[in-house]
């Protein structure tokens, strides 16, 4: 599972006067906050909150796929793999595998060792947070990735199952945490032979071994690998390795059987079993190349389509929406935006689209000074070019002058060619690409849209959803209004996308519409039965609303002896909440403990566990709960601030404020830290300190009431 955003509802109802003696205050006050009169920390497998969302295009996920079918898909790509297209085209085979795409997904033992593992260069301290974090092999070669933090207990360890990126860039590594594919916090960079936090790792809130790889970011670099459906990331295995042949030529199956057995179409016509894309109209050799070359701001596949299953024989219009920002300047210099780039060139408009990507790239075979310079020189003459470029004296290429180079918007310590030809480029500056990604509204356009032929009932409903993943997974606020505006009047009639109506749902519930996001997620769990995690969401909003009995009775259904999805560790967690909320501790202990069995690395379960015991008034209980979710994750500051919470219930002063120093070292943004904090100080007379905390909690949660009202109690 991908450990979401947890939301901590620590907000209490009320507050008591701020003399209140501080033991009786937190006893009161916090319990209500973390259990009694709010939910509890739910252990979510959506972002529920803009606020809480990172900046991480680059493996943000989309929607699961409209129909969202409880059957596990079979994908078509693979069957007929590299190793049999190699029987007749070796040639092109052998090429192929030295080349980035060949060499795109494969087992670390697979690959040439090109990282530096020695101790000083393989350790990286996270810019923000100061946790440590090292890539080191063991005595029998396996890969693995640590993150600790100096001074704090606890250390957590993945194995690196696989690396995604040929390593003409970068290295990414990839393992697995409960059964779902993630991301490891470190990569190597090739160019500057550094490790350093993968990409969007560098902010506080990253997501540290919880970056699940979902079949949108597999779907361009991997082959098509059938996914597990109702999990976020899992896979059937083994995992395919690599691209192969059947990404630009289809299934192969058919044309090798044919030719196999002596039939087929003679050499030079036309063969229909396989897909030439040398063959195809201009547009559609483009498409075979945009599938993952044009990235744009948000994806939204068609109704009926996979992140799994794509035959390039479809029209990419008919399979996907890729959304852009609508501006002159066209997509972001970013690392898959090369198509769009290209088409704004003078070389492109004037060939009358005739100029694509296989004009200046073979894709069977790694790329030369002397193949970029023959691909230009295709087209223009040296004597076009003038004595003062110097091409005459050769062996210039011409693309260091007429394509920018620069670093991307998304990925750090890269450089990549900007693929919009122009004669004399703009120097890119630091603030050209600053312009770029600041977080500014901006208007969305289908890349696709006038490729598509024929009604578009849905097309409101997929600008809808590509504004909810903007909102969602960029952490952009402001596209939230807008992916209501769309969605709601879309699905005033009835749909068969159950993405559509689970992301209304979200949508709802982040603007506070509890019941009307039920509604929502209620409909889409209807076209999408036993999908747990949506119906997490669901049990979720219903014990949001006071309905305990229903969210345990669908969370029974998902776990229980019956259950569909009984090695569901969140849906043990969420259910061992549920009982502990309605009193029933036996149940809940019963509940906490086959959930933290499933994972026992996993903190937020004893966290849970330790809040249970808390509103029980089981104070050495919940402080062993609390130790131990501190040790499994030393990074966070949720561990030393609920052990502060324990220390202040049973009077123990100068033990919390010291584990609230700490939570806020951990963590400067834990607002509700700051608000206890100030009150300690408050009670101690500490007037300036408890001022200085309660502003800092009024500037961090504006939208919390108990800020201003502390500090004009204070006043």
């Amino acid at each position: 599972m991908a450990r979401d955003r947890v939301t901590e509802a620590h907000a209490p109802a009320t507050l008591p006067p701020v003399r209140s003696p501080l033991e009786s205050w937190v006893r009161g006050v916090l319990i209500c906050a973390l259990i009694g009169c709010a939910p509890p920390a739910a252990e979510r497998t959506g972002q529920p909150l803009p606020v809480a969302v990172s900046s991480l295009l680059a493996a943000a996920p989309s929607s699961l796929g409209p129909a969202l079918p409880t059957a596990t898909s079979t994908s078509t790509a693979g069957k007929a793999g590299i190793e049999l297209c190699a029987d007749c085209h070796p040639d092109q085979t052998d090429h192929f595998n030295q080349t980035g795409m060949g060499r795109s997904l494969y087992r670390p033992d697979l690959g040439p060792r090109i990282e530096d593992f020695s101790p000083e260069k393989a350790t990286v301290t996270h810019p923000v947070t100061k946790a440590r974090y090292r890539a080191y092999v063991d005595t029998e070669g396996r890969y693995f990735q640590e993150e600790t933090m100096p001074g704090r207990p606890g250390r957590r360890v993945v194995q690196a199952l696989w690396v995604i990126g040929s390593g003409n860039h970068t290295r990414s590594y990839l393992g697995k945490v409960e059964g779902e594919v993630v991301e490891l916090p470190m990569t190597w960079y090739s160019r500057r032979k550094l490790w350093d936090m993968s990409p969007g790792y560098e902010q506080r809130d990253h997501f540290r071994f919880a970056r699940t790889i979902k079949p949108e970011c597999i779907f361009c670099h991997n082959d098509l690998t059938p996914v597990i459906d109702g999990t976020m990331s899992s896979y059937q295995e083994p995992m395919a390795l690599g691209i192969s042949c059947a990404r630009c030529h289809g299934d192969g199956t058919k044309h090798a059987a044919q030719r196999l057995a002596g039939k087929g179409p003679p050499a030079g016509q036309l063969d229909p079993s396989i897909v030439n894309p040398a063959r195809l109209p201009p547009q559609r050799q483009l498409e075979v190349c945009q599938q993952c070359h044009l990235q744009g701001e948000a994806r939204v596949l068609l109704a009926g389509q996979r992140w799994d299953t794509y035959d390039v024989k479809t029209p990419l219009a008919d399979y996907v929406s890729i959304y852009m920002k609508k501006g002159p300047r066209g997509a972001d210099f970013g690392i898959a935006s090369h198509a769009d780039r290209l088409v704004q060139s003078a070389c492109s408009i004037k060939s009358g689209g005739k100029l694509t990507c296989t004009t200046c790239h073979n894709p069977h075979r790694p790329e030369t000074p002397a193949s970029r310079r023959a691909a230009c020189l295709s087209c223009h003459t040296v004597k076009d070019c003038g004595d003062k470029h110097g091409a005459a004296e050769g062996p210039a290429e011409c693309f260091t002058c007429h394509m920018r180079k620069g670093g991307t918007s998304d990925i750090p310590h890269v450089t990549f060619t900007d693929h919009w030809i122009r004669r004399r480029p703009a120097e890119l500056t630091k603030a050209s690409v600053e312009d770029v990604v600041k977080p500014t509204p901006f208007e969305l356009v289908d890349a696709l849209e006038a490729h598509r032929t024929g009604p578009d009932p849905e097309a409101m409903i997929r600008l809808g959803l590509a504004h909810h993943d903007v909102w969602r997974f960029q952490g952009r606020a402001e596209h939230l209004p807008e992916a209501q505006a769309l969605l709601e009047p879309a699905l005033v009639r009835p749909t068969g996308r159950a993405d559509a109506y689970w992301a209304l749902g979200r949508v709802r519930s982040a603007l506070g519409d509890l019941r009307g996001a039920l509604e929502m997620f209620q409909r889409a769990a209807t076209l999408a039965p036993k999908n747990a995690i949506l119906d997490s969401d669901v049990a979720q909003t219903m014990e949001n609303l006071g309905d305990l009995k229903s969210s345990e009775a669908l969370l029974r259904g998902m776990v229980g002896p019956a259950g569909y999805r009984k090695d569901y560790r969140i849906g043990w967690g969420n259910l061992a909440n549920n009982l502990a909320r309605q009193g029933r501790v036996l149940e809940s202990e019963q509940a906490y403990a086959h959930a933290d069995a499933l994972s026992p690395d996993e903190a937020m379960t004893v966290q849970n566990w330790g809040y249970a015991a808390l509103s029980r008034r089981e104070f050495a209980e919940a402080e062993r709960h609390f130790l131990e979710a501190e040790r499994r994750d030393p990074v966070s500051g949720s561990g030393a601030f609920n052990l502060a919470t324990v220390y202040l219930a049973t009077n123990r002063i100068a033990p919390a404020k010291a584990k609230l120093d700490e939570s806020l070292k951990l963590d400067p943004t834990y607002a509700m830290a700051y608000w206890i904090r100030g009150r300690v100080y408050a009670e101690e007379g500490q007037l300036d300190l408890a001022q200085r905390d309660f502003e800092r909690f009024l500037e961090i949660d504006r939208r919390n009431p108990n800020a201003s009202l502390e500090l004009s109690r204070l006043l």
